[in-house]
């Protein structure tokens, strides 16, 4: 009996332990939205800050348990993207079994931790004033790398070394060339449309910065964000306007087509554009070396692919496969040392891990695009954030690996959790931000 009695007291005794670790938890917690908030607005300013601040609040939700309830609410909401979402990630694992170069496959794998916040965003922005706040915060800091991107173009010097081709010639900031035109050509398709379902005066600052922002896209010479782009301005025009053909409409239409074919008329893009040709006429002839290196990337995946149709090389094995295909046929063009992939995630998939790797790819992007496509985004601007993102990612990915290059897939998942943590089956979100 006096053992019962022990075994009580210390039942007693050890509840508020228990209570005091979970209060201690749930305070530590409460900082995760600030946290998030300013690594959003650092994200296109400063990577290292961003990472600090992603990586921080990565392990205090997994301490807290705050991100096992994130992927807990990932599965009830969309249990068919998430599902395939985990097969696809599964073959980065599985892909090393018979991959060439194993230390470069798990080099692989270790880029796909922007994932990571996935869960993490729509569980601790699951209230719409916090959601609001992030894309406050993820908007002033878009918008000040813009106006260093204008003061780059105009002979300002960045405050750091320019990455990733960067320069008053292709003024991306501290983004970079080729992964510039997705994080802003999803975030002005968005102010178009933010600012469409305004009535009051804030609506011209947001049609005026989105305006501003598809302007650099095209003053830079990456034409992969002309592509973006265009594909965003196009899904915007059709979810907001279908079904409302008059006169403003047209033209409106008229008026982007103008300046559309004005920047590629007299900007960089005609000269990217003219190589572009040149380049697929150079390859029709079979001529890899007055070509572009991306003709002879793209040519190197296809034939190593070829090597092993069913199960790909493996994660971590095209740039080995590439170098034993340059030895074959030494005329193909790299414009440097082995690749790391071939600047096509298509591709870069089907090398990789076969047929399943494609198809996988597809039913991932297509399950993530038709999250958000059947909403009417004429007074939604959550579910809209959805679809933009898979549609960037998708149309990125015929010239980059769009879901592991740093800001193409950071700000995709943010856009995608966004969209995910405000999705309510049969409650559509708010629509006001201020």
């Amino acid at each position: 009996m006096r053992f019962t009695g022990c075994q009580v007291h210390n039942i007693h005794e050890t509840q508020p332990v228990q209570d005091s670790l979970q209060t201690r938890r749930e305070k530590t917690a409460a900082i995760l939205p600030y946290l998030i908030c300013a690594a959003a607005f650092t994200l296109p300013l400063s990577i290292a800050a961003s990472n600090v601040l992603l990586g921080l609040s990565l392990i205090i939700a997994m301490t807290t348990g705050v991100w096992w309830r994130g992927v807990k609410s990932v599965f009830q909401k969309v249990p068919a993207f998430a599902l395939i979402l985990i097969a696809y990630l599964s073959l980065m694992p599985i892909g090393l079994l018979w991959s060439p170069d194993i230390s470069r496959g798990i080099v692989i794998i270790g880029k796909q931790w922007s994932w990571l916040l996935l869960p993490l965003i729509i569980i601790v922005f699951e209230g719409k004033i916090w959601r609001d706040r992030l894309l406050i915060f993820l908007s002033i800091g878009l918008g000040l790398h813009l106006l260093l991107c204008i003061g780059q173009a105009y002979g300002v010097p960045l405050p750091v070394e320019a990455p990733g081709g960067s320069s008053s010639d292709d003024p991306t900031g501290l983004i970079g060339r080729i992964g510039f035109g997705l994080p802003y050509g999803i975030w002005g398709a968005w102010l178009i449309q933010w600012g469409w379902q305004r009535e009051d005066g804030w609506r011209y600052p947001a049609w005026i910065t989105a305006a501003l922002a598809f302007t650099v896209i095209f003053m830079a010479q990456g034409r992969s964000g002309y592509l973006v782009a265009v594909a965003v301005l196009i899904l915007m025009a059709w979810k907001l306007w279908l079904g409302r053909l008059h006169w403003r409409l047209l033209l409106s239409a008229a008026a982007v087509i103008t300046i559309i074919a004005t920047l590629i008329a007299l900007g960089p893009a005609k000269q990217r554009l003219q190589w572009t040709v040149e380049s697929a006429h150079a390859v029709y002839h079979g001529d890899f070396q007055h070509a572009e290196a991306r003709w002879s990337l793209w040519y190197a995946a296809w034939e190593g692919w070829k090597q092993n149709p069913l199960l790909g090389v493996g994660t971590g094995g095209f740039p080995s496969t590439a170098d034993r295909i340059t030895a074959a046929k030494p005329d193909l063009y790299f414009g440097g040392t082995s690749p790391a992939h071939p600047h096509q995630m298509y591709l870069l998939d089907l090398v990789r891990w076969g047929p399943a790797g494609l198809l996988l790819l597809l039913a991932l992007l297509w399950q993530w695009f038709r999250l958000g496509k059947d909403s009417d985004w004429r007074c939604n601007y959550y579910d809209s954030l959805i679809s933009l993102a898979a549609l960037g990612v998708a149309v990125h990915g015929l010239s980059a690996p769009s879901l592991e290059e740093y800001h193409s897939s950071i700000f995709a998942t943010i856009f995608l959790a966004l969209g995910l943590a405000a999705l309510k089956r049969g409650v559509p979100p708010h629509n006001s931000i201020l």
